[in-house]
């Protein structure tokens, strides 16, 4: 080096590469804001650009992709037939009640069956229809009774996403679903029947039944695998439809499992897939898990202890009991219970939970989870 020269860092020589300032950027950047209402309108309000890149169809699919456990964006409650949206997120996330109302038409008599997927579950009961409805873009499709089913019996059902990228012919806006319907005979008989529904090929199948005890069905259904379970009211045994073998069965409960009511026991969806169950008996809940292992297949085992008392947080002056397990959300791996001091969300896995909202056992309550991108 020459006398007077100056040595340079090799670090200081090599020029730092911008950030590259184009669409494929962005697009990632905005595929992990949070799954919350707020998130995409808030950002489409920057530019026109963001905006073109948000609304983008092709992007809102991977948006739904990423998030696979959308939030809980309130509950539908049905009180004697008077249903509503009641919704539990903070502002700016909190979607209005009235941005939900029912798809109903002039002399319907709609009950509330259930939600999944995004999906809700109706049933008309004065035109004798399933109504499968999406509450974000407001679309749905009316699928009328099967025609060997007896109209006069009371019908239970649950609604599937299927594995398909298409959509429901006639709306592009609704996704290709399952819908599974179930209806009892009179008391004397004691029979089950259940038929599916593909609404990618319009049709019903073939319609299956099974003898059941002395009891009615709990709703909602709560989906483990490809199986739909429901509880059996009276007895607390657990009806079965296989999706793929479109059949059915009964499930025992558990021999040392211990109901005080109705109210007091819902079917699970547990670690590793299984069939799972909470009972409730005064202020414990006792989890339960239908072991699927060949040395154990089909034994239930203990699982763990929720102690209410113990895990909310209200002073010991507080006289506090449960009332109800209002069900279980696949998509966020949690289940409800309303107490005399509200609702709450349980977590499965933690039992971590969270006050929801005011509430009050006369009123059935059925969690709603969605992407919310109305809008776009």
């Amino acid at each position: 080096m020459s006398e007077g020269a100056t040595a340079t860092s090799p670090a200081l020589e090599t020029e730092v590469a911008p950030l590259p300032d184009n669409d494929d950027l962005h697009r990632e950047i905005f595929l992990r804001l949070p799954p919350l209402p707020s998130s995409l309108p808030r950002a489409s309000l920057v530019c026109k650009r963001w905006r073109r890149l948000i609304s983008d169809p092709a992007f809102l699919r991977r948006f739904h992709v990423h998030h696979r456990a959308p939030p809980l964006l309130g509950f539908f409650a049905d009180e004697d037939g008077d249903i509503e949206f009641v919704p539990t997120l903070r502002r700016p996330d909190r979607i209005p009640g009235a941005r939900f109302s029912l798809p109903r038409r002039d002399n319907d008599y709609l009950s509330f069956l259930g939600c999944r997927h995004g999906l809700a579950l109706l049933v008309d009961r004065a035109r004798f229809e399933a109504v499968v409805w999406n509450p974000v873009s407001g679309s749905q499709c009316r699928v009328p009774f099967p025609l060997e089913f007896n109209k006069r019996h009371v019908y239970k059902g649950a609604v599937v996403r299927s594995s398909g990228d298409g959509h429901v012919q006639g709306d592009s806006r609704l996704i290709p679903f399952k819908l599974v319907l179930v209806h009892h005979t009179d008391l004397h008989d004691k029979l089950a029947f259940a038929c599916l529904y593909e609404s990618e090929s319009g049709r019903w199948g073939n319609i299956s039944s099974i003898a059941i005890p002395l009891s009615r069905l709990h709703q909602p259904a709560v989906l483990v695998g490809n199986r739909l379970y429901w509880i059996l009211l009276g007895t607390s045994d657990i009806l079965e439809f296989d999706l793929d073998g479109q059949s059915l069965a009964i499930v025992r409960k558990p021999e040392d499992a211990r109901v005080t009511n109705n109210s007091g026991i819902q079917a699970l969806a547990v670690e590793g897939n299984k069939l799972g169950l909470a009972t409730l008996s005064k202020m414990s809940i006792q989890l339960w898990r239908r072991e699927t292992n060949s040395d154990a297949a089909g034994r239930w085992m203990p699982w763990k202890t929720v102690e209410l008392d113990k895990l909310l947080p209200v002073s010991r002056s507080t006289r506090i009991w449960p009332t109800t397990i209002l069900g279980f959300d696949e998509d966020s791996n949690a289940f409800f219970i309303c107490t005399s001091v509200g609702i709450y969300m349980i977590q499965l896995e933690s039992t971590q939970f969270t006050k929801l909202l005011e509430g009050d056992s006369f009123t059935a309550y059925y969690p709603y989870t969605s992407l919310y991108t109305a809008g776009y």
